[in-house]
């Protein structure tokens, strides 16, 4: 089903710092709102405005230590930036054996349609790779990015793949989400896909202001906060730069989603030192799914 139009508004109580500040509304008494910019709960008093209220101090959950179906019942009623924060870690095993770790990139960022509901949704967490995977993959066996994200042997062999990696009890939470992407071959023209795996985008990683690439989504507040990328835990790496192997291997460059819209060879990707260039898709880079819940 196509993805519906909706503002920030009607997906819930959440809204960039700017809007929150804009609107300054007075939430009901024990009604939460969510500043997706600096990642602040608040709890209407049903007298205070936005501005007056203060920030509410969120219970510590062990996220490492809770079932993906706890995961997902907080998610679905809500209440999940009110008891995470963005940046909290999940290790996981897939079933090659490969131990991965998992960060949350954002709540409420990403919808999926709810059929029960005849709706869309978006009370969902996003999680992210913190590095990437051990193997390195194409985005395309030549050097092409005609059919784009869409039908990229990204998308259509080696996200499945993946998937089917994944714990069990992680597959039956995972939401099929709206991400948008350019369809590739110089088009500027937006497709919407439904995905439980997916590459991030540029817009989504660097918050990037470029047309078209800025249409691709917008940046997530994991990446806000680290100042567009990840930082490396032990700081030796650049700003920016992922690893191998969940951090034990060495910097790579890995692949964003993104066509690029100059020419009809290339997918963007992050380099090893920071930047943001464009790949030729039959390069095997390092790769770092997101997901949903």
């Amino acid at each position: 089903m196509a993805q519906k139009t909706v503002s920030w508004k009607m997906r819930q109580r959440q809204g960039t710092a700017a809007q929150w500040k804009s609107t300054n509304p007075v939430l009901a008494a024990g009604e939460f709102g969510y500043d997706t910019t600096n990642d602040i709960v608040k709890i209407g008093d049903g007298v205070k405005r936005w501005l007056n209220l203060p920030s509410f101090t969120k219970k510590k959950y062990d996220l490492n230590a809770m079932s993906w179906s706890e995961i997902a019942a907080i998610a679905a009623a809500g209440r999940a930036p009110c008891v995470f924060n963005v940046g909290d870690e999940k290790q996981i095993k897939l079933s090659t054996g490969e131990v991965i770790t998992l960060v949350i990139l954002g709540f409420c960022h990403d919808g999926y349609y709810n059929a029960d509901a005849d709706e869309d949704n978006y009370m969902t967490i996003t999680f992210g790779m913190k590095n990437c995977l051990t193997t390195r993959y194409q985005m395309n066996a030549s050097n092409t990015n005609v059919g784009g994200w869409k039908n990229s042997k990204m998308r259509t062999s080696v996200m499945p793949t993946l998937l089917s990696q994944l714990p069990s009890d992680l597959q039956s939470v995972i939401k099929e989400v709206y991400k948008r992407t350019s369809a590739g071959n110089k088009s500027t023209t937006i497709e919407t896909t439904n995905d439980k795996l997916f590459l991030l985008s540029e817009v989504e990683v660097n918050g990037t202001g470029t047309a078209t690439y800025n249409d691709e989504g917008a940046q997530y507040a994991y990446f806000k906060r680290n100042g567009g990328y990840v930082a490396t835990p032990d700081g030796w790496y650049p700003q920016g730069i992922k690893a191998l192997s969940d951090g034990d291997g060495s910097a790579y460059a890995w692949w964003l989603r993104s066509p690029y819209v100059a020419g009809a060879s290339y997918f963007r990707c992050v380099t090893t030192g920071g930047g943001v260039y464009a790949g030729s898709a039959s390069n095997s880079c390092g790769v770092s799914f997101g997901f949903c819940i």
